[in-house]
Protein backbone atom coordinates (compact mmCIF):
# COMPACT_ATOMS: atom_id res chain seq x y z
CA UNK A 1 0.00 0.00 0.00
CA UNK A 2 1.45 3.72 -0.70
CA UNK A 3 1.15 6.25 1.68
CA UNK A 4 -0.38 8.04 -0.82
CA UNK A 5 -2.66 5.85 -3.14
CA UNK A 6 -6.00 8.87 -2.85
CA UNK A 7 -3.42 11.21 -4.66
CA UNK A 8 -5.43 12.34 -7.28
CA UNK A 9 -8.29 11.10 -6.03
CA UNK A 10 -11.65 12.84 -4.21
CA UNK A 11 -14.07 11.67 -1.99
CA UNK A 12 -17.25 12.36 -0.70
CA UNK A 13 -17.63 11.53 2.95
CA UNK A 14 -21.85 11.95 4.36
CA UNK A 15 -21.21 12.32 8.41
CA UNK A 16 -17.79 13.34 8.05
CA UNK A 17 -17.76 15.35 11.29
CA UNK A 18 -17.91 12.46 13.77
CA UNK A 19 -17.16 9.16 14.60
CA UNK A 20 -16.42 7.01 11.25
CA UNK A 21 -17.10 9.72 9.48
CA UNK A 22 -14.14 11.99 10.67
CA UNK A 23 -11.85 9.47 11.43
CA UNK A 24 -12.07 7.98 7.68
CA UNK A 25 -11.81 11.82 6.43
CA UNK A 26 -8.76 12.37 8.04
CA UNK A 27 -7.26 8.95 6.90
CA UNK A 28 -7.78 9.73 3.80
CA UNK A 29 -6.85 13.27 3.79
CA UNK A 30 -3.54 12.39 5.08
CA UNK A 31 -3.48 9.55 1.91
CA UNK A 32 -3.68 12.11 -0.46
CA UNK A 33 -7.73 12.45 -1.16
CA UNK A 34 -9.40 15.73 -1.77
CA UNK A 35 -12.06 15.37 0.87
CA UNK A 36 -15.70 16.87 0.91
CA UNK A 37 -17.39 16.83 4.14
CA UNK A 38 -20.84 16.93 4.38
CA UNK A 39 -23.19 17.40 7.54
CA UNK A 40 -24.56 19.23 10.29
CA UNK A 41 -23.18 22.90 10.35
CA UNK A 42 -20.77 22.10 14.22
CA UNK A 43 -17.40 22.15 15.35
CA UNK A 44 -17.09 18.71 13.75
CA UNK A 45 -17.68 19.79 10.78
CA UNK A 46 -15.05 22.95 10.74
CA UNK A 47 -12.29 20.02 12.11
CA UNK A 48 -13.16 18.23 8.64
CA UNK A 49 -12.69 21.68 6.57
CA UNK A 50 -9.23 22.04 8.88
CA UNK A 51 -7.54 19.12 6.55
CA UNK A 52 -5.23 19.46 3.80
CA UNK A 53 -7.40 19.47 0.74
CA UNK A 54 -10.69 19.09 2.70
CA UNK A 55 -14.18 21.26 2.50
CA UNK A 56 -17.42 21.21 4.70
CA UNK A 57 -20.64 21.68 3.26
CA UNK A 58 -23.41 21.85 5.47
CA UNK A 59 -26.17 20.26 5.11
CA UNK A 60 -28.36 16.92 5.56
CA UNK A 61 -26.96 14.31 3.17
CA UNK A 62 -31.17 13.66 2.65
CA UNK A 63 -31.69 16.57 0.97
CA UNK A 64 -31.28 16.94 -3.02
CA UNK A 65 -30.35 20.41 -2.97
CA UNK A 66 -27.81 19.91 -0.39
CA UNK A 67 -26.19 16.68 -2.09
CA UNK A 68 -26.19 18.39 -5.33
CA UNK A 69 -24.10 21.33 -3.19
CA UNK A 70 -22.08 18.36 -2.06
CA UNK A 71 -21.17 16.99 -5.31
CA UNK A 72 -20.64 20.25 -6.97
CA UNK A 73 -17.54 21.16 -4.27
CA UNK A 74 -16.14 18.10 -5.01
CA UNK A 75 -15.93 18.38 -8.04
CA UNK A 76 -14.80 21.98 -8.12
CA UNK A 77 -12.23 21.04 -4.88
CA UNK A 78 -10.88 18.10 -7.10
CA UNK A 79 -11.88 18.20 -10.44
CA UNK A 80 -13.16 14.76 -10.49
CA UNK A 81 -15.14 12.37 -8.39
CA UNK A 82 -13.69 8.64 -6.93
CA UNK A 83 -15.59 7.70 -3.95
CA UNK A 84 -17.93 8.15 -2.33
CA UNK A 85 -18.29 7.06 1.82
CA UNK A 86 -21.96 7.62 3.42
CA UNK A 87 -21.63 7.69 7.14
CA UNK A 88 -24.27 9.67 8.44
CA UNK A 89 -26.28 8.10 10.49
CA UNK A 90 -28.56 7.69 14.20
CA UNK A 91 -28.99 5.32 16.75
CA UNK A 92 -32.22 4.78 17.87
CA UNK A 93 -34.41 2.40 20.31
CA UNK A 94 -37.79 0.82 20.05
CA UNK A 95 -40.38 -1.68 18.94
CA UNK A 96 -43.14 -1.76 16.35
CA UNK A 97 -45.07 -0.84 18.79
CA UNK A 98 -43.49 2.17 19.69
CA UNK A 99 -44.45 6.04 18.26
CA UNK A 100 -43.80 5.92 14.66
CA UNK A 101 -42.20 9.68 14.46
CA UNK A 102 -39.36 7.96 15.53
CA UNK A 103 -39.31 4.97 12.68
CA UNK A 104 -39.25 7.76 10.03
CA UNK A 105 -36.60 9.74 11.56
CA UNK A 106 -34.43 6.70 11.80
CA UNK A 107 -35.43 5.40 8.27
CA UNK A 108 -34.57 9.38 6.71
CA UNK A 109 -31.31 9.27 9.13
CA UNK A 110 -30.14 6.18 8.17
CA UNK A 111 -31.49 5.03 4.39
CA UNK A 112 -32.40 7.78 2.85
CA UNK A 113 -28.72 10.15 3.29
CA UNK A 114 -27.22 6.73 1.52
CA UNK A 115 -30.20 6.71 -1.07
CA UNK A 116 -30.23 10.34 -1.71
CA UNK A 117 -26.67 10.82 -1.59
CA UNK A 118 -25.45 8.08 -3.90
CA UNK A 119 -27.93 8.65 -6.46
CA UNK A 120 -26.70 12.48 -6.89
CA UNK A 121 -23.17 11.18 -7.09
CA UNK A 122 -23.36 8.36 -9.03
CA UNK A 123 -23.17 10.49 -12.38
CA UNK A 124 -20.01 11.70 -11.50
CA UNK A 125 -18.99 8.04 -10.75
CA UNK A 126 -19.27 6.76 -13.65
CA UNK A 127 -17.56 8.94 -15.22
CA UNK A 128 -13.76 7.89 -13.56
CA UNK A 129 -15.03 3.87 -12.59
CA UNK A 130 -15.55 5.07 -8.94
CA UNK A 131 -16.58 3.11 -5.65
CA UNK A 132 -19.30 3.95 -3.28
CA UNK A 133 -19.02 2.33 0.44
CA UNK A 134 -22.32 2.38 2.74
CA UNK A 135 -21.85 1.95 6.47
CA UNK A 136 -24.16 -0.14 8.16
CA UNK A 137 -24.04 -2.18 10.88
CA UNK A 138 -23.72 -5.50 12.98
CA UNK A 139 -27.45 -4.81 12.95
CA UNK A 140 -27.37 -4.95 9.29
CA UNK A 141 -27.31 -8.86 9.43
CA UNK A 142 -28.35 -9.43 12.62
CA UNK A 143 -31.51 -7.62 15.01
CA UNK A 144 -30.99 -5.81 17.87
CA UNK A 145 -34.29 -6.45 20.06
CA UNK A 146 -35.89 -3.14 20.68
CA UNK A 147 -34.37 -1.26 17.98
CA UNK A 148 -36.58 -1.94 15.16
CA UNK A 149 -36.28 1.23 13.02
CA UNK A 150 -32.25 0.67 13.16
CA UNK A 151 -31.95 -2.64 12.67
CA UNK A 152 -35.01 -2.16 9.77
CA UNK A 153 -32.41 0.62 8.61
CA UNK A 154 -29.41 -1.07 8.70
CA UNK A 155 -30.74 -3.76 6.68
CA UNK A 156 -31.86 -1.75 4.39
CA UNK A 157 -28.72 -0.57 3.51
CA UNK A 158 -27.12 -4.15 2.95
CA UNK A 159 -29.77 -4.14 -0.09
CA UNK A 160 -29.02 -1.06 -1.18
CA UNK A 161 -25.12 -2.06 -1.61
CA UNK A 162 -26.35 -5.17 -3.27
CA UNK A 163 -28.31 -3.26 -5.92
CA UNK A 164 -26.16 -0.52 -6.54
CA UNK A 165 -23.09 -3.21 -7.32
CA UNK A 166 -25.77 -5.10 -9.56
CA UNK A 167 -26.91 -2.36 -11.42
CA UNK A 168 -23.67 -0.24 -11.87
CA UNK A 169 -21.31 -2.70 -11.97
CA UNK A 170 -21.51 -2.70 -15.97
CA UNK A 171 -20.75 1.19 -15.91
CA UNK A 172 -17.01 0.43 -13.87
CA UNK A 173 -18.81 1.15 -10.18
CA UNK A 174 -17.84 -0.75 -7.24
CA UNK A 175 -20.19 -1.01 -3.87
CA UNK A 176 -20.01 -2.55 -0.83
CA UNK A 177 -21.02 -2.02 2.49
CA UNK A 178 -19.08 -1.82 6.00
CA UNK A 179 -20.95 -3.68 8.98
CA UNK A 180 -19.16 -2.55 12.10
CA UNK A 181 -19.86 -4.07 15.42
CA UNK A 182 -19.12 -1.70 18.49
CA UNK A 183 -17.11 1.37 17.61
CA UNK A 184 -16.17 3.91 20.66
CA UNK A 185 -18.28 7.05 18.94
CA UNK A 186 -19.78 9.53 20.74
CA UNK A 187 -22.56 7.84 19.86
CA UNK A 188 -22.34 4.69 21.47
CA UNK A 189 -20.63 6.61 24.40
CA UNK A 190 -24.22 8.16 25.10
CA UNK A 191 -25.89 4.35 24.38
CA UNK A 192 -23.46 2.77 26.80
CA UNK A 193 -23.85 5.40 29.47
CA UNK A 194 -27.37 5.17 29.39
CA UNK A 195 -27.49 1.33 29.82
CA UNK A 196 -24.73 1.56 31.92
CA UNK A 197 -26.43 3.71 34.63
CA UNK A 198 -29.49 1.02 34.67
CA UNK A 199 -26.34 -1.33 36.13
CA UNK A 200 -24.45 1.04 38.15
CA UNK A 201 -21.86 0.70 35.54
CA UNK A 202 -19.52 3.56 34.13
CA UNK A 203 -18.85 4.03 30.49
CA UNK A 204 -15.66 1.75 30.32
CA UNK A 205 -17.24 -1.33 32.86
CA UNK A 206 -20.02 -1.01 29.85
CA UNK A 207 -17.97 -1.49 26.79
CA UNK A 208 -16.01 -4.21 28.67
CA UNK A 209 -19.62 -5.96 29.72
CA UNK A 210 -20.72 -5.73 25.81
CA UNK A 211 -17.53 -6.92 24.63
CA UNK A 212 -16.93 -9.54 26.78
CA UNK A 213 -18.89 -11.89 24.12
CA UNK A 214 -17.01 -10.53 21.51
CA UNK A 215 -13.78 -12.98 19.80
CA UNK A 216 -11.53 -9.77 20.24
CA UNK A 217 -12.80 -8.74 23.70
CA UNK A 218 -12.95 -5.52 22.84
CA UNK A 219 -15.22 -2.18 20.82
CA UNK A 220 -13.04 -1.06 17.63
CA UNK A 221 -11.89 2.43 17.54
CA UNK A 222 -13.34 5.06 14.72
CA UNK A 223 -9.44 4.44 13.36
CA UNK A 224 -9.25 0.86 12.63
CA UNK A 225 -13.03 0.76 10.92
CA UNK A 226 -11.61 3.74 8.69
CA UNK A 227 -8.87 1.88 7.30
CA UNK A 228 -11.33 -1.06 6.47
CA UNK A 229 -13.55 1.70 4.70
CA UNK A 230 -10.06 3.20 2.75
CA UNK A 231 -9.37 -0.21 1.38
CA UNK A 232 -12.93 -0.71 -0.17
CA UNK A 233 -12.87 3.34 -1.31
CA UNK A 234 -9.36 3.02 -2.88
CA UNK A 235 -7.63 0.79 -5.89
CA UNK A 236 -6.80 -2.15 -3.78
CA UNK A 237 -10.14 -3.43 -3.93
CA UNK A 238 -10.68 -3.27 -7.77
CA UNK A 239 -12.67 -6.34 -8.07
CA UNK A 240 -14.53 -6.50 -4.89
CA UNK A 241 -18.02 -5.54 -5.51
CA UNK A 242 -21.42 -6.12 -3.87
CA UNK A 243 -19.88 -7.31 -0.80
CA UNK A 244 -20.70 -7.07 2.67
CA UNK A 245 -17.53 -6.80 5.16
CA UNK A 246 -17.67 -7.50 8.58
CA UNK A 247 -15.80 -5.18 10.73
CA UNK A 248 -17.79 -6.16 14.10
CA UNK A 249 -14.22 -8.43 16.12
CA UNK A 250 -16.16 -11.78 15.29
CA UNK A 251 -19.53 -11.06 16.64
CA UNK A 252 -21.18 -12.43 14.25
CA UNK A 253 -18.92 -15.65 13.55
CA UNK A 254 -19.90 -16.88 16.74
CA UNK A 255 -23.10 -18.24 18.57
CA UNK A 256 -23.74 -15.78 21.67
CA UNK A 257 -26.26 -17.76 23.27
CA UNK A 258 -23.54 -20.83 23.69
CA UNK A 259 -20.84 -17.86 24.42
CA UNK A 260 -23.22 -16.70 27.73
CA UNK A 261 -22.79 -19.66 29.61
CA UNK A 262 -19.13 -19.61 29.50
CA UNK A 263 -19.17 -16.06 30.51
CA UNK A 264 -18.31 -16.17 33.73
Amino acid sequence: MSAREFAGRTVLITGGGGGIGYATAELLAERGAAVVALGPDDRGLAEVAALPRAVGVPGDAADENDVRRAVDAALRNGGRLDAVVCCAGIGTFGTVLDPEPGWQDTLHANLDTAYVTTRHALPALIDTGGSVVLVSSLAGTLAVPGAAAYTTSKHALVGLTRSLAADFGPHGVRANVVCPGAVRTRMLDRVMDEIGSRSGLDRDTAYARAGSLVPLRRAAEPSEIAEVIAFLAGPRSAVVTGAVLMADGGASAVDLSLSALDAG
